[in-house]
């Protein structure tokens, strides 16, 4: 199987959802469509017939305000935390149609706007693009001008202009800041600020396909690889038309992959899909597990994110080397607790080379071993269910309402695969277990803190696996062979694609 580059990857599902081609369907629900990029990626013009699904009004997700309001008036103070929760569907918030604007939601857009619009102008000097010394009036002209262009990612209609004009005026009554200040409240609680709205160019007929405008492409791309809007150079590309064919498209997102915001944007998707953060209010049992601390949930956190980062920016960036990896990134009391050497260093988190034989990639990783494990023993099923939904995209249906799902009672003398094996032994459980436990046995070198271990129990540990109803169906042993087998599949490659359009 040829290696998949996530920054490949990124780009090809740049142009599949961006350029393929530039088209917008009709508004409608968005469902998650797979993808699997290619080496030389590429997308055909709207003319070849493309069928780019239907087009929703999408509103900015937390994470996708406070990064642009940070990209459009440089604050720093992340106020979307103080929003409502956000509903997710298939593990991600992004879903248009989970997206609703609540009256409360509304009130607290105004109240962040208020507060932005009053550290975007102390001194009121900080974000206007000229010397109101020169002519108070004039400046509050360019600053509508520019700072309207920006905010909705277009350049303003003439009504727009009209009514930022009519804010200032009201406000200039006061002082002219509060004139500016009332132009970035306005602004900040538009729809068209809030919300990406795709029209497409003019003069198509209705329910057909429709070609984006060069502006629509910009905010695809910026909020697809950095969760926020266009910067100046892809504004200007957006301004002189030339976001319109496959090479265009593919310069830009090339040129943005490889600034600091894609790290952030990586980052942010990687922690939606494997929800691997909630390892910091994981609980176990203090007396089997006395040095688990919510502190070192937060220090494997810190590890995830770093060598998920350093994988796809700093190594090869291919799937496989993010699945099956000999190394990792940890500090030293981190180290300490999973009983591994640590290089000499700062203190920081650094690159660890694990031993081969033990540790493969993601899988490994202090999180994803932590959270699929019970507080007093493993759980085969949480975590065969982890590769089952998220790196095959199967879905694993809930137990009938009369099944026991309490985890079976701890047996000193027994090994998690013993207890387990009831699942797959008893007719009721077996149909739904057998696609989960198999898979799970593999993770038995790991105990419920994610250390490795050859015995529980006084017995030795039996890490033998199979995969079933999958492209790379068999027998495996312990998790670096399972890595190896998933690194290997196309149908692990296609789903990682799909979750990105998810």
């Amino acid at each position: 199987m040829m290696a998949l580059r996530t920054k490949d990857a990124l780009l090809s599902l740049s142009l599949l959802s961006s350029v393929a081609v530039g088209c917008t369907g009709e508004i409608g629900d968005l469902d998650a469509v797979p993808g699997a990029p290619g080496s030389e990626p590429s997308a055909p013009s709207c003319l070849e017939g493309p069928a780019p699904g239907p087009s929703p009004i999408r509103r900015m997700t937390r994470f996708e305000y406070d990064r642009t309001v940070l990209d459009l008036l440089g604050d720093e103070t992340n106020p979307a935390s103080g929003f409502g929760a956000e509903e997710e569907a298939l593990g991600f918030n992004n879903n248009a149609a989970q997206l609703i604007t609540s009256h409360a939601l509304v009130e607290q857009y105004m109240l962040a706007a208020e507060g932005i619009s009053g550290r975007a102008t102390d001194p009121v000097e900080k974000n206007l693009p000229c010397d109101p010394a020169d002519g108070e009036d004039a400046c509050a002209a360019e600053f509508i001008e520019s700072f309207g262009k920006k905010a909705f990612r277009r350049p303003l209609t003439v009504e727009e202009r009209e009514m930022f004009a009519g804010l200032y005026e009201l406000g200039r009554q006061k002082s002219f800041r509060d004139g500016i200040r009332l132009v970035i409240e306005g602004a900040l609680q538009s729809p068209q600020f809030l919300y990406r709205v795709e029209y497409g160019v003019e003069g198509a007929e209705p329910n057909e396909v429709v070609r984006l405008t060069s502006w629509e492409m910009a905010s695809r791309l910026s909020f697809f690889l950095w969760g926020s809007m266009p910067d100046e150079a892809l504004f200007a590309k957006a301004e002189a038309g030339e976001l319109e064919t496959s090479a265009q498209i593919e310069a830009e997102a090339r040129r943005m992959l490889e600034d600091p915001r894609a790290h952030v944007l990586v980052a942010e998707f990687h922690k939606q899909w494997l929800d691997y953060e909630r390892v910091a209010n994981v609980t176990k049992d203090a007396e089997l597990f006395p040095d688990w601390s919510p502190a070192i949930g937060q220090l494997m956190a810190e590890e995830t994110r770093t060598f998920i980062d350093g994988v796809i920016f700093g190594d090869q960036g291919t799937l496989t080397t993010l699945l099956s990896a000999p190394y990792s990134y940890m500090n030293g009391e981190l180290a300490a607790f999973y009983g591994v050497d640590l290089p000499s260093g700062d203190g920081g988190f650094t690159r660890v080379d694990l031993d081969p034989t033990q540790r493969a990639g993601l899988l490994t990783t202090g999180t994803l071993l932590t959270i699929n494990a019970h507080t007093n023993q493993t759980s085969p099923t949480l975590r065969g269910r982890l590769i089952r939904e998220q790196l095959l995209c199967d879905s694993v249906p809930p137990p009938p309402a009369d099944v026991n799902i309490e985890a079976p009672e701890v047996d000193p003398g027994s090994t998690g695969k013993d207890r387990f094996l009831q699942h797959t032994e008893d007719p009721g459980c077996a149909g739904c277990h057998n696609l989960m436990d198999p898979i799970g046995f593999g993770f038995e070198g790991y105990d419920t803190v994610a250390r490795f271990r050859t015995t529980e129990g006084g017995k030795p540990i039996d890490a033998t696996g199979s995969l079933m109803a999958s492209d790379v169906d068999g027998p495996f042993d312990g998790v670096v062979e399972l890595a190896a087998k998933l690194a290997q599949s196309g149908e692990v490659g296609a789903c990682y694609s799909k979750q990105w359009f998810r």
